[in-house]
Order: structure tokens, then C-alpha cells, then sequence
């Protein structure tokens, strides 16, 4: 049969999960598909558009996107239950989702959807996760500089006694690869910016490896925000005192997602709650930006917080 867009295939078979391969990808196209249905996979040759809104929905929902080298065709397998539909023509973009795109379909629930399916797990299995893959790879789009910086970041694994140690190993040993430079001055101003462009999407820069929690762009940002107007008094003048309470009143503003929801569950328990009082990534990101100075109040046992005079 024919669609007259994915949107009118899409509420025809009513997926439960989508396999796509798209020569070119969208990062809204990819958040619209993502939002309905329950998982979602994806193999691109890039170019990617939108690769920051990507990261996005790959963090916040069942997601996967991986790049291969080359692809002739786009599909789509359409899955519910024991059921298996194919469609074919047409890239990942939000107008294909949405309907608004112009241009006739084909599907097929048949023996060339069986052969779509097979097609796919091949590539699948010959594909690479899109953060194991050289940004550069992907295209260098009006958001490429801040994607490559925060897929750079994503991959290093550090461990450090305190921040300034894991501040140290991050500029040492990968600000080149991850920054382009190694300038302390110009690695804060490079980060930053990337911080910025993403200070509204529910984007990880980093794990946290004490807690297992996920330390996003908006949670920098908001802490650095915060810090504008402190509400406790040091001995130095206005800081903010522990890294909960900044947590807490950065979460205030960043927006609503699962990576953030897990900051809240965790800080209303006892135990996570001092995991977090005593890890040093979340300190380490903030000094990484230039903005933040980090003292200690041994009287409380805690870390405070002020902006760089």
C-alpha cells in the first residue's frame, strides 16, 4: 500500500518499536518518532542536523543511533507484537513525522518487510555507536562545535582523589583532543560556550562515576546561576554551602527529563545524598568552566560554593 507521509504509516500500524535506517538524520524528526513509540533504533551515514537535540532523546528515552559508512536506501520496520511492517523512502526529519512532508510511501507487511527486517540487523550489527565515531564523521553542522566537545567529554573516564585532581587529568591528558587546545583560559571559555548552547536540553556532559547519576548541561549551568546570588555568608563573604543545596535549588530550574528526575530521587535519600556531598565530578565540571570557586568548611564537613572574583 501507499503512505502519504510516515505520520499517516505511523498511525496506521500503531508501532510499539521502530527500526530506521536514514541516510540523513534529525534531531527533531528523531524526538517526534522517539515520543511515540516505546523503543526506537537507528542507523545513520550522516550527515546528522541537529546533533544536540539528538543527544537529547538518545538520553531520555529508549534510543539507540548508530553510524554506519554508507546506505543507499531509507526504511523504516515497523514492529507490534508478532506483527513486522516495512516502509520505504523518505529521511528522518521532523516534517516526515509530523505529516508535512510531500511525497508517497511505500509499505509493506509482507515477505519485503521480512527482508527489511534481515536488512537491518545487518547493518545493525556492522554499526557503531555514534559516540564511538569521530564527530567529524557526522558533519560539521551549525551545532558541531559544542556536540564534538560534549561526545569528547562523554568518552573520557577519569578518577580523581578531589576535583582540582580530576580538573588537572581532564586538561592534561585530553583537552587537545576534546577542546582543540590545551590553554586552561581557552579550554573554560571553550566548555562554557558548549554549556550554553545546551544550558535548556537535558544533555549529560559526564557520568558521575561516586553516584551512577548522569551530570547534564542544565545542571552546570543553573549551579553556576545560582551562585549569582548566593545565600549563605562565609568568612570570605557570600557563598553557597554544601553540594546538595546548590543541587537542589539549580533543579529548581533545569528542565523536566529523566536524567533530572534522578537527581531528585536520589537526593531525598539519606545515603546518596552523602554520595553526592562527597563526589567530585559535579565540582570538577564547574571549575572546568572558569566561573566557580570551591572552598571548605571543615566545621560542616562540606564543600562551598562561590563565584570566581
Amino acid at each position: 500500500m501507499l503512505c502519504i507521509s510516515l505520520d499517516a504509516c505511523l498511525s496506521e500500524y500503531r508501532p510499539e518499536s521502530v527500526d530506521v535506517a536514514t541516510r540523513m538524520l534529525g534531531g527533531l524528526g528523531l524526538r517526534e518518532l522517539a515520543s511515540r513509540v516505546k523503543s526506537l533504533r537507528v542507523v545513520t551515514q550522516g550527515p546528522i542536523l541537529g546533533k544536540l537535540k539528538v543527544l537529547e532523546t538518545v538520553d531520555n528515552n529508549d534510543v539507540e543511533v548508530r553510524y554506519v559508512p554508507k546506505l543507499f536506501s531509507s526504511f523504516y520496520v515497523l514492529r507490534r507484537g508478532d506483527r513486522v511492517c516495512a516502509v520505504f523512502g523518505g529521511d528522518l526529519f521532523l516534517d516526515a513525522v509530523e505529516g508535512s512532508a510531500s511525497g508517497l510511501l511505500m509499505a509493506n507487511c509482507g515477505d519485503d518487510a521480512i527482508g527489511a527486517a534481515e536488512l537491518f540487523e545487518k547493518l545493525w550489527s556492522r554499526s557503531r555507536s555514534i559516540f564511538d565515531v569521530d564527530p567529524y564523521l557526522l558533519g560539521r553542522t551549525k551545532d558541531w562545535g559544542a556536540y564534538r566537545i560534549i561526545a569528547e567529554l562523554r568518552r573520557v573516564k577519569v578518577e580523581g582523589e578531589d576535583e582540582e585532581d580530576l580538573v588537572d587529568k581532564i586538561v592534561r591528558g585530553h583537552a587537545r583532543r576534546i577542546f582543540g587546545i590545551d590553554d586552561s583560559d581557552e579550554v573554560a571559555r571553550r566548555f562554557w560556550s558548549a554549556i550554553f548552547a545546551t544550558r535548556d536540553m537535558s544533555v549529560k556532559i559526564m557520568d558521575d562515576r561516586s553516584t551512577g547519576l548522569p551530570v547534564t548541561a542544565p545542571l552546570i549551568y543553573y549551579s553556576v546561576k545560582v551562585l549569582r546570588s548566593p545565600p549563605d555568608r562565609c568568612q570570605d563573604g557570600p557563598c553557597l554551602r554544601t553540594t546538595a543545596k546548590l543541587l537542589e535549588r539549580a533543579l529548581r530550574h533545569v528542565p523536566q527529563s529523566r536524567l533530572h528526575d534522578a537527581w531528585r530521587e536520589a537526593l531525598k535519600n539519606g545515603a546518596e545524598r552523602r554520595k553526592i556531598e562527597r563526589s567530585p565530578y559535579l565540582p570538577a565540571l564547574l571549575l572546568l568552566t572558569g566561573k566557580v570557586e570551591i572552598g571548605y568548611d571543615k566545621s560542616i564537613d562540606a564543600r562551598i560554593y562561590r563565584l570566581r572574583r
